[in-house]
């Protein structure tokens, strides 16, 4: 049995870090600029300390409710493992938010095959999971927010979206059908199959009670990040954003982020948040000032996080360096669904 070493990618993968600091702080500073350096300063410059630990109070609920989900997650899929462990493993890989679509959570999976033997295909299904509870629910209140202004039209086929992209993946049968036809060893079949592996592995988690619990969870993280971003436009007096509103915005943030595939949604995010709370009534300063503001504290303060977390995980990988790996459980074949 090989010893489990703590591999490369659990420090090189923060490479994405510095440069992703670097084009945050242009982007942030040429949004300054274009709504009026001085009147923004002086907007952000007037928010009482006290919002501070509240909205990170109010955050930290929110990782807490998405740990709750992960942890379950993995009792569903037959692997029970100890709070403290799972819980610094979970907050570990918030350090790695900011890479596209969120992606490089994934590392959650290696540190789970390295401390517990939990198969990749597993632990990979539920965060396969947790990112479609996300865009799911961030879908249906976009929808629903934005049905007011743009009709009920608009409502039915953001829920007609939602329910196609969960009826493709809910069958996982179907894309290693597609897969097969394109023959070849082409990277969109291998994509396919990988995709479809994975799926088989969480059809567990696609089971109408845990999507629908998985689904809850998401809508109270978007609900929570919301209620964040409506303390920003109230401490900067924009009066025209109500609750409900910024938590769409919260949400069509997210949807932003991930149209653009960049690290941290740069660009997408800033965009859907400043034209949306122009489009409900904020003025221009107000709409920069906001979004340099929830930026600052749904990216950065969980990668922050992410990074004390990672310090002790780190620490952790070393002192398993010599020991014996646990035998992983066997990945459950993709060719018999139940």
């Amino acid at each position: 049995m090989t010893p489990a070493t703590p591999p490369p990618s659990t420090i090189t993968s923060q490479r994405w870090i510095v440069p992703l600091l670097l084009v945050t702080v242009l982007l942030n500073l040429g949004l300054i600029l274009w709504g009026g350096w001085q009147t923004i300063w002086q907007q952000l410059r007037q928010i009482p300390f006290a919002f501070y630990p509240l909205s990170a109070l109010i955050l930290c609920c929110g990782y807490g409710i998405g740990f709750w989900r992960w942890h379950t997650y993995l009792q569903v899929l037959d692997h029970w493992l100890p709070i403290r462990p799972s819980l610094r493993i979970f907050l570990g890989s918030l350090a790695l938010t900011a890479s596209p679509g969120r992606a490089g959570e994934s590392i959650k999976s290696l540190w789970l095959r390295q401390q517990f033997g939990v198969s990749a295909a597993r632990s990979l299904a539920g965060l396969v999971c947790e990112r479609l509870c996300d865009l799911l629910a961030a879908l249906l209140i976009v929808g629903l927010g934005l049905s007011a202004r743009l009709g009920a039209g608009f409502w039915w086929a953001c829920l007609g979206l939602a329910i196609a992209l969960f009826l493709i993946l809910g069958q996982p049968q179907r894309l290693q059908a597609w897969a097969e036809r394109f023959g070849g060893r082409s990277r969109r079949r291998k994509g396919l199959e990988r995709l479809a592996h994975l799926l088989f592995s969480a059809r567990r988690l696609l089971q109408p009670r845990y999507l629908a619990g998985g689904l809850l969870v998401s809508v109270a993280i978007w609900s929570l990040e919301g209620v964040v971003l409506y303390g920003c436009f109230q401490v900067l007096q924009a009066e025209t954003i109500n609750l409900p509103t910024a938590i769409l915005i919260r949400a069509a943030m997210g949807l932003g982020g991930v149209l653009t595939l960049l690290p941290g949604g740069l660009g997408g995010a800033e965009a859907a948040s400043i034209s949306l709370a122009l489009l409900y009534g904020a003025d221009r300063d107000q709409a920069i000032a906001a979004t340099v503001l929830i930026r600052l504290l749904t990216l950065w303060f969980p990668i922050a996080i992410g990074w004390v977390a990672l310090h002790r995980q780190s620490r952790t990988l070393k002192s398993l360096a010599l020991s014996p790996l646990p035998e992983p459980d066997a990945d459950q074949s993709p060719k018999s669904p139940r």
